[in-house]
């Protein structure tokens, strides 16, 4: 009721076209995230991390949930709605990847209860301009876009992040009513938080931010009896229903860093790429998009430090600032595991901010100005970023091998997981084999580059026993294909011991995937 009465209130209409309601924008901006979701969504092969993503739903329920964790970072859960879905509806690149885009669709309308939620805390009097900012920008964000466009566990944790937000909000409105919080909500955030750690491997990090968003209200004097009970009930419910996953992550600890992943100081201006608009899809329109985004985050993070007590504004920032500072201090004391796209999620809480930010100024002329510039920016650099070129083209390397590699001839991958994308684009009629063995190599011991023990490296002894091994004596062509050198192989050892045995041919490139052919001599 109050929504309905706050979005008939003659300034919230005056901002909106006439007729404007709530359900009428959800459905419209819904509808408009699904559209630019939807462009080019096949047009891509699946590249590296989606290949995983692929390659883990095709495995059955026993390998999936107990021999996949042993050498996979993130929980079979994702995967396993995967599965479910690909059964329904096939293995096709678009297929898997509308998965991604239905989690991304469906964030968009728990991001117009959230706003609505705050304008409860704090009216602006513009509830649906609060409410439709912080929806389109979710609806258009450059980097949502491109990860619901791609089969990986990121909009689900989107999503979940979302949703526990929500639940949270309402939280402290019930709290501030002296109230010990509606089991409905209590559930919202458990369900949401349970979600985001079962979703992604570093979801324990968001969980912590949530508790700590929320602690400080929930503790506020008066603290009732109920209110404790709940919120330790909430969290022995969370913490019972986490605790498969977290066993299945303490068995992986001991590879934890040793992969390609490094952290600099210098990789925080990546955040700005996460919070404005992508590098990649910067152009003079999007430019100003940035500029924008980037002159109201400063005002967000203004209104919310200038309140006095603990209140919505706050709680939001340290639901949106507290998963990148957890990311960076871990990755400087204990080991790096910065990654602008990890913290996606973060953007639920920054646009529902951002919005606040908008909404409440006092000049209409402004308001207008801000709202206009986000709009007419922001739809064409999200469909520019969903119709972005292939990142890897691994389509074009199996049409290349598959003219070249003769009878007799092998394909060598290197590293081995290479042979999961190859294997997504197409059947080959060529033999392939993976170095040093097939994926997942979890029985060889060398180096470890790629943080997974299933992804094996070679050191120079051994490449050289390979390349000489006199059962690949007979094999005509040897076709190396190579991915990313300088990270899994960064003296070309192995390139090196087949040159010494062989005759090296001309390489070819597509930009860190490279084919070369040794001939027998």
């Amino acid at each position: 009721m109050e929504i309905a009465s706050a979005a008939r209130s003659p300034e919230a209409r005056a901002e909106f076209a006439p007729r404007l309601t709530a359900v009428r924008l959800a459905v419209g901006l819904v509808l408009l995230a699904l559209a630019v979701r939807w462009v080019g969504l096949g047009a891509r092969p699946l590249w590296l991390d989606e290949a995983y993503s692929a390659w883990f739903a095709s495995r059955s329920w026993h390998e999936l949930w107990a021999v996949v964790p042993t050498y996979e970072p993130h929980p079979p859960f994702y995967y396993s709605l995967l599965k479910l879905w690909r059964d329904l509806f096939g293995g096709s690149a678009e297929a898997l990847r509308a998965l991604s885009l239905l989690f991304g669709v469906l964030t968009v309308p728990v991001v117009i209860a959230a706003a609505f939620e705050l304008e409860r805390h704090k009216s602006t009097g513009r509830p649906l301009l609060r409410a439709g900012i912080a929806a389109f920008l979710a609806a258009c964000s450059p980097m949502l876009v491109l990860l619901d466009q791609e089969a990986r566990p990121y909009p689900l944790l989107i999503l979940a992040y979302a949703i526990a937000t929500l639940g949270l909000l309402r939280l402290l409105r019930e709290f501030a009513d002296d109230g010990a919080g509606h089991w409905r909500s209590w559930l919202m955030l458990a369900a949401g938080t349970e979600l985001a750690l079962w979703a992604h491997g570093l979801g324990a990090l968001y969980a912590l931010c949530l508790a700590s968003a929320l602690a400080p209200a929930w503790l506020k004097s008066p603290v009732t009896k109920p209110r404790l009970l709940r919120g330790m009930a909430t969290a022995a419910l969370v913490g019972i229903l986490y605790l498969p996953c977290l066993l299945m992550m303490m068995n992986r600890a001991g590879d934890w860093g040793t992969g390609w992943l490094s952290w600099q100081p210098v990789m925080l201006l990546q955040l700005i790429g996460l919070y404005a608009i992508p590098a990649e899809a910067l152009t003079v329109a999007s430019a100003i998009a940035a500029l924008v985004l980037l002159l109201l985050i400063k005002r967000a993070i203004q209104s919310g430090l200038s309140t006095s007590g603990w209140n919505a504004e706050r709680a939001l920032l340290v639901l949106w600032w507290g998963p990148p500072l957890l990311a960076v201090l871990i990755s400087a004391l204990v080991m790096p595991i910065f990654l602008p796209r990890t913290l996606a999620a973060t953007l639920a809480p920054a646009y529902l901010a951002i919005a606040g930010a908008i909404a409440g100024s006092e000049s209409r002329r402004e308001r207008f100005a801000l709202s206009a510039a986000l709009i007419v920016t922001m739809v064409p650099t999200a469909v520019q970023v969903a119709l972005r070129p292939s990142t890897e083209r691994w389509d074009d390397v199996s049409a290349y091998l598959q003219r070249n590699v003769g009878p007799g001839d092998e394909a060598w991958l290197y590293p081995n997981d290479s042979a999961l994308p190859l294997r997504e684009v197409g059947s080959a009629d060529f033999r392939r084999r993976g170095i040093p063995g097939d994926y997942p190599a979890t029985g060889f011991k060398g180096p470890i580059r790629a943080g997974s023990p299933a992804v094996v490296s070679l050191t120079q002894a051994q490449a050289t026993r390979i390349a000489r091994d006199p059962a690949t004596r007979d094999i005509p062509t040897i076709w190396l294909v190579t991915r990313q050198s300088g990270l899994f192989d960064p003296s070309n050892d192995l390139p090196r011991a087949l040159a010494s045995v062989r005759r090296p041919g001309r390489t070819q490139r597509w930009d860190y995937i490279v084919v070369q052919p040794f001939t027998r001599r």
